[in-house]
């Protein structure tokens, strides 16, 4: 996907197959989240959580945004960059990567803002939740520091699935293939949260390959990062509804009620993200950059794999015999 115009270090046979990759990545997560580094952060939250008089909104970023995460996020990075045939995904989280620019996160901030909103303000309109305004100018610090800690946890899903588990599936199959796995593979993240069903679960899969599309069309992962947060602090910390069933305890508008007629348009338990809005949404953000992609004649791209793609660029540039 990121035309970086590396080398050919992508290692054996073997360690490109879909079901290897899968099963180091878990395994990499296993040994992640029960190893001294997550024990770390573990240690220090729960030294925060016995300060005197810590706030239950600190505690609850913390636990629910931060310390299961950024152990993950900062493996990742060393993980890929350390690896030789992984190094080409470790670039495409740097700055030199040629999409990864400020306003490439910016718009990603602004898509999933807008994104939420739309299905936030389809729930108003229908009169299935009301919202009342609870902030404090003095509450702006906490704000940043919880859209800081929702950014590294989203950020952490997508460079484990918009980053390594697509872009290594990519290396030897046709790109749409790793996107619906690296998809399917980001619902499944969410089949224990609080309220779980069918609907939210499907929305969460249309989402992980709207972001794909998003990554692959943009050339920066950055992009879905952003789109990735806003979505999340937009829904909890903003609106104060349950993001994939998780109820903050702070938010900028609080949830006055919630009596969904129709659950269809709004899910009690599992928020906007359980609504047929978040669908309609999100195949629209899908849509929309399938026709940036169409425009630029780039769509033959999901169907080859990444050494295809390397194979027919270098024709392509071959000069032509006379």
């Amino acid at each position: 996907m990121f035309r970086l115009g590396q080398k050919k270090v992508f290692g054996t046979e073997l360690s490109n197959r879909i079901i290897w990759i899968l099963g180091v990545m878990f395994i990499q997560f296993l040994v992640v989240g029960s190893g001294v580094l997550t024990s770390l952060f573990y240690n220090l939250f729960d030294k925060i959580v016995s300060y005197p008089d810590m706030p239950d909104a600190v505690v609850f970023v913390l636990s629910s945004y931060f310390v299961s995460f950024f152990p993950l996020f900062i493996y990742a990075f060393f993980y890929t960059g350390i690896t030789k045939k992984n190094r080409f995904i470790h670039r495409s989280f740097l700055p030199g990567q040629r999409g990864n620019k400020p306003s490439k996160l910016l718009r990603g901030f602004l898509a999933g803002f807008l994104t939420n909103a739309f299905c936030v303000v389809i729930a108003l309109i229908a009169g299935d939740i009301k919202l009342s305004l609870d902030f404090d100018i003095a509450d702006i610090p906490f704000y940043l520091f919880a859209f800081i800690c929702v950014f590294i946890q989203s950020s952490t899903e997508e460079v484990w699935t918009r980053g390594f588990l697509m872009e290594r599936i990519h290396v030897h199959y046709p790109l749409w293939l790793a996107m619906v796995i690296n998809g399917g593979l980001f619902a499944s993240f969410h089949l224990a949260n609080p309220g779980v069903s069918a609907l939210p679960i499907i929305n969460i899969f249309v989402v992980g390959v709207a972001y794909s599309v998003v990554a692959w069309q943009t050339d920066s992962i950055w992009y879905a990062m952003g789109a990735h947060t806003a979505w999340n602090f937009t829904q909890n910390l903003l609106f104060g509804l349950p993001n994939s069933g998780l109820v903050s305890r702070v938010s900028v508008f609080r949830l006055e009620a919630a009596n969904a007629s129709d659950p269809l348009i709004y899910d009690p338990e599992f928020g906007v993200e359980g609504s047929l809005p978040a669908t309609f949404i999100n195949l629209a953000l899908m849509a929309l950059f399938l026709y940036y992609a169409y425009k630029e004649g780039r769509l033959r791209e999901l169907g080859l794999s990444y050494e295809k793609m390397q194979a027919a660029d270098q024709e392509a540039e071959m000069p032509v015999a006379e």
